[in-house]
């Protein structure tokens, strides 16, 4: 069957503003002639939503990869794909090899096409269906990762941290990891993220006076029943807690320098080292530099 083609996007469009790229990066969409652009991109929002709705299990899988020492994530694909029953809420998502991917994508010649092409670096491949359009998506994943307790306690906190250490390590396991586990880990963590960022962020925006921003990083360490520990380190601090972790180190070394808003004030993108459950994270949060 043809298919109406919107040419493909290895990256996006470099900036002037020099901003980072977005967490979702449609790579192409491939949809069924004579849609109408209305129908096209009300396709292309329910990929979003699917996306986000199933963020929750695509990190999952992506952690239960990084765990077990499989090939990293740039040789694997995942799926979203929706049940062709009417009424049917349930959908499939699943996580395969890229070759498997390639091989299963031959009827839609330009997702076969894309996926032959170099993924972006620590990124995951999403294939989504839905309303009659098929599109590949890149996602900037940002996993919780189980610690060992041997790992807990060789971390190098900052020295500020170390009265939390005993009870934000608390929760640290050694059960087998499943992908349930790590979905909760991940909710728990965005929860704690959620609820702390905007107070986190507003001391890193004053932090500025001290250190330059893009050289700042926040810490959030649950401590179970108690509550939670915030701080402001830098990277190089940071480091020290993911260090066990290249896939999260990569996270605090790669370069974020600042960006010009539309209203000519600087942005910059922090990352934020959060653990609690005995997983661990990184996540990013824009800051608006303070002026003055």
């Amino acid at each position: 069957m043809s298919r109406k083609i919107i040419p493909l996007r290895r990256s996006p469009p470099a900036t002037k503003d020099g901003s980072p790229q977005p967490r979702a990066i449609p790579r192409v969409l491939s949809h069924l002639p004579g849609m109408t652009r209305e129908a096209i991109v009300d396709a292309a929002k329910e990929h979003e939503r699917l996306i986000d709705r199933y963020e929750p299990r695509l990190t999952a899988l992506v952690a239960k990869i990084l765990h077990d020492k499989l090939p990293p994530i740039e040789t694997w694909v995942a799926a979203i794909l929706t049940s062709p029953v009417e009424g049917d809420e349930e959908d499939l998502v699943e996580i395969a090899p890229r070759e498997q991917a390639i091989d299963v994508a031959k009827p839609w010649h330009s997702i076969h096409a894309a996926l032959q092409e170099p993924s972006l670096p620590d990124r995951l491949d999403i294939i989504v269906e839905a309303r009659l359009a098929i599109g590949l998506v890149s996602l900037d994943v940002e996993p919780a990762l189980p610690v060992t307790r041997r790992v807990a306690e060789a971390v190098n906190l900052p020295a500020h941290l170390l009265f939390a250490k005993g009870e934000a390590f608390a929760s640290v396991g050694e059960e087998a990891v499943q992908v349930e586990s790590l979905m909760a880990a991940w909710e728990e963590h965005r929860k704690l993220l959620d609820d702390q960022s905007d107070e986190l962020l507003e001391r890193i925006r004053e932090k500025t006076v001290n250190k330059p921003l893009d050289q700042c990083a926040g810490v959030v360490l649950s401590l179970g029943p108690d509550g939670h520990a915030t701080s402001v380190v830098t990277r190089e601090q940071a480091l020290k807690v993911v260090a066990h972790e290249p896939f999260l180190a990569r996270k605090l070394t790669r370069p974020t320098p600042p960006w010009k808003l539309p209203d000519g004030r600087e942005a910059v993108s922090i990352p934020i080292v959060v653990w609690a459950k005995g997983h661990v994270s990184v996540h990013a949060r824009d800051v608006v530099v303070a002026v003055g």
